[in-house]
């Protein structure tokens, strides 16, 4: 069985060696080996979105080995959906209407054949808006998120630290949890939250990597970094 070795592999090389081996050589299992948890979590989802999954994880000696398995799909509309995208309209195998557009009634389908709707992403790289006053940052951050519930936004990306405002009761993940229910993607950086050690204090959103990140940057009619 082939074995990819990861370790010491900053994000996102671990998610990029994945999807290497599986584009070039379609492997029916394959092992993978990380040294952190954030590596865990982002091939875990990754490969969840691509027609594979992963049966076991065991850790040892600081190390994590993760055997993944192919899977095959009985759903031929799930192979249209960019693997960014997978999680945000498939659930648990079945395919699901993304709640920001249930109340057009509209699927997948739908959405990306809809040109008229622009995909806004918004970008967070701290949790305080501004420079100059910290308190009066913070309050102007609340306001801003607040207000993106009355916008249509595609997803917002937390980076840096912005992973705070996932991590932070208070009213920005009040505000943060309106936009999750009008269906907005929550995305928090992986490595960012393992950065400032806030990997289990994560209240909202998906912990991402730099891929996915870049990923949705490139596809975004238009992003705005406050």
């Amino acid at each position: 069985m082939k074995t990819l070795d990861c370790k010491g592999l900053a994000c996102p090389e671990p998610v990029l060696r994945t999807r290497e081996l599986i584009e070039k050589q379609k492997p029916a299992e394959f092992m993978v080996v990380v040294d952190n948890s954030t590596a865990v979590e982002n091939i875990t989802r990754f490969v969840n979105n691509n027609g594979y999954t992963v049966a076991k994880v065991q850790e040892k000696e600081n190390l994590f080995e993760l055997l993944i398995q192919k899977v095959e799909s009985t759903m031929d509309e799930q192979n249209t959906v960019p693997s960014f995208e997978k999680t945000h309209f498939f659930k648990d195998g079945e395919l699901n209407k993304n709640p920001m557009f249930v109340k057009n009634g509209e699927t997948y389908a739908d959405y990306v054949s809809y040109d008229k709707k622009r995909k806004t992403v918004i970008l967070l790289a701290t949790d305080k808006l501004g420079h100059g006053d910290d308190e009066l940052g913070a309050k102007l951050m609340e306001n801003f998120l607040a207000t993106l519930t009355e916008m249509d936004i595609w997803q917002i990306i937390m980076v840096n630290g912005g992973v705070h405002l996932a991590t932070k009761e208070g009213k920005c993940l009040e505000s943060l949890k309106k936009l999750a229910a009008q269906g907005v993607k929550i995305n928090v950086c992986g490595t960012c939250l393992n950065h400032f050690g806030l990997l289990d204090a994560k209240k909202i959103g998906e912990t991402t990597n730099m891929l996915d990140i870049v990923t949705t940057l490139d596809l975004a009619d238009k992003v705005i970094r406050p």
